[in-house]
């Protein structure tokens, strides 16, 4: 079968620490999966993680074991295990991937942190996962300087976090208090008047300095910052998705002009959004 991946590799050689390695990673846009298709069961001798960005598909293990895979969920693979993975034949998905080994990933699957009768792990929030792991590597200005077990140990934490399935799709929905009323709002807003802080505010019943003042208090940063923060997460989504412009998403964004946007992107990811659209497309 012609493979019309676009495969981007974000990691060009390994990050070795005495703890452990991240061996590869990236992203593949319109991938078949593997195993499939035809193909042979695959075997890593590492671990690795797919996270599904869009799309959906089939787990299958050795023992004939089937998991699904929608969109928003992470599949892990372990190391001698046979194993195939991907959507059914003629369809495609989008996902994130990184294969890593070593004694701080033997520790976690040896206190079932990473459980082979457990691969399949719900992680809503496709954009603000894609986010967390595309910043796990650091820019290639920056990643000499960043000690490996540094590295390595944020993907630890990440990982941990992925696979806490702290929200499944059969659980209740939990109560909002103001701080998760005031982050959605500020979130989901992101490209109205409607998300200033100040509406967020009026909405909360709350003045605009309390309100800033407790947000600052519980959230660790003002809410302007985190307003802005969520647009620029949802430009870094736009640009994955390559559906737009970058003027077109500055607009969309309600930022003054696309240098301004730039600039805030800039500061955010330590890279133009130019070049971001291109380490993340191959384009």
């Amino acid at each position: 079968m012609l493979d019309h991946t676009i495969k981007t590799r974000l990691l060009l050689r390994p990050i070795r620490s005495t703890i452990g390695t991240i061996r590869l990673g990236g992203v593949n846009k319109g991938g078949f999966g593997v195993g499939t298709c035809g193909q042979p069961p695959r075997v890593l001798n590492c671990y690795g993680l797919n996270y599904v960005l869009n799309g959906e598909g089939t787990y299958r293990t050795e023992s004939g074991r089937t998991f699904k895979v929608p969109a928003e969920h992470v599949a892990l693979f372990f190391p001698k295990l046979p194993h195939s993975c991907g959507p059914a034949d003629g369809e495609f998905w989008d996902e994130f991937w990184f294969e890593f080994e070593g004694p701080v990933f033997d520790l976690l699957h040896r206190n079932g942190v990473l459980n082979p009768e457990q691969p399949i792990h719900h992680a809503e929030g496709r954009d603000h996962w894609f986010r967390r792991l595309f910043t796990i590597v650091p820019p290639q200005h920056l990643r000499d300087k960043t000690p490996p077990e540094v590295i390595v140990m944020r993907f630890v934490a990440l990982l941990t976090e992925m696979l806490a399935d702290h929200k499944t799709p059969e659980d209740p929905q939990p109560q909002d208090d103001w701080v998760a009323t005031a982050c959605r709002l500020l979130a989901d807003a992101e490209n109205s008047e409607a998300g200033s802080v100040a509406a967020v505010a009026r909405q909360l019943g709350m003045s605009y300095e309390n309100f800033r003042k407790r947000f600052r208090v519980a959230v660790g940063y003002s809410p302007g910052q985190f307003h802005m923060d969520a647009r620029i997460d949802r430009a870094a989504a736009l640009l994955y998705q390559g559906r737009q412009s970058i003027k077109e998403i500055a607009v969309e964004l309600n930022f003054c002009d696309e240098f301004y946007f730039s600039r805030c992107f800039k500061r955010r990811f330590g890279q133009s959004p130019r070049h971001f659209r291109q380490r993340v497309r191959g384009v």
